[in-house]
């Protein structure tokens, strides 16, 4: 997992302590998505609610 993967997964678990992976996906790496230049984290919280963070890939 590269650098901004890590560092996205670290600002999710900084701001809502447990994360999960959301129910469609198999692995970590397919929590996240490319669009418009950004890379977005999408990931479930213990309330079974689904989040995104996103930075730029600048």
């Amino acid at each position: 997992m590269n650098e901004k993967k890590q560092k996205l997964m670290q600002m999710a678990q900084q701001r809502y302590r447990k994360i999960f992976r959301t129910t469609a996906s198999h692995s970590w790496d397919e929590c996240f998505t490319i669009h418009n230049n950004k890379l977005l984290f999408w990931f479930n919280t213990e309330d079974c609610s689904t989040h995104v963070v996103m930075d730029e890939l600048v």
